[in-house]
């Protein structure tokens, strides 16, 4: 469905752009002759079709220079008008100042000679600017289509770069995570640990309080012997005075 919609809406492009390109038969001044030209009206920028307009005649395979004011292919055999050496030549004049329009201007002469009758080849050059408003059309379809291009890879180059910073991110929590969950672990075994000291303190203390208790015990019981000691050498003294 997207792409019936897109070659709908190509087609209708191309037909607004068809709509304004009526070729037109005047005489224009190539150096101090005066021609027959043919031009074309386009609502165009002057960038986009001189662009054009070298790429279609690279692509017709001819050999361009400045001449005279025109972008010129001279003394060559261009098939598409003539089948005998010719010159074309070629001019993109800017109408206004928002370079929003322009008229490309064509002429074509035999041999290089412009004051040898052309009219041979008459139908044929008209039929190549026809063409060529028409080139201008697909050529600036695929300048667009490159440069939407440019810009979704450019876009999924950037999504790209932002996921393996979400993901460099999502690496950093999960290692924080397992951080927090190991240090959970070891407060655990500590205070497992903490119990076990605790409850080991309890018994060394009960032990202690036994002990003690045993001790005073013991001590009374020194006491109570140290007193029947006594008693006893008391009892000797007694006896030993008596005795004398």
């Amino acid at each position: 469905m997207l792409k019936k919609v897109i070659t709908l809406a190509f087609a209708a492009f191309m037909a607004m752009g068809m709509m304004a390109q009526s070729v037109q038969e005047t005489t224009v001044m190539v150096g101090e002759k005066t021609v027959t030209a043919y031009t074309v009206s386009l609502q165009k920028n002057a960038d986009l079709v001189q662009d054009a307009m070298n790429q279609r005649l690279k692509e017709a395979k001819l050999k361009t220079k400045k001449s005279e004011g025109y972008l010129a292919a001279l003394d060559q055999i261009f098939p598409e008008i003539s089948n005998v050496s010719m010159s074309l030549y070629t001019k993109v004049d800017e109408q206004g100042k928002r370079k929003d329009k322009v008229t490309v201007v064509t002429v074509c002469a035999i041999s290089n000679d412009l004051t040898i009758s052309q009219n041979a080849i008459n139908s044929n050059v008209r039929n190549f600017v026809q063409n060529f408003a028409q080139y201008v059309n697909r050529y600036e379809a695929s300048q667009n289509m490159a440069t939407e291009q440019a810009n979704l890879k450019k876009a999924e180059k950037a999504a790209g770069k932002a996921a393996a910073v979400v993901t460099g991110h999502e690496n950093d929590i999960a290692k924080a995570q397992k951080k927090i969950e190991d240090r959970r672990k070891d407060i655990e075994k500590y205070q497992q640990k903490i119990m076990d000291c605790e409850k080991e303190i309890a018994e060394l203390e009960k032990s202690i309080e036994k002990s003690t208790g045993k001790k005073v015990e013991a001590e009374k019981k020194a006491n109570e012997a140290q007193q029947n000691v006594r008693a006893v050498e008391g009892e000797v003294e007694k006896y030993r005075q008596m005795s004398e």
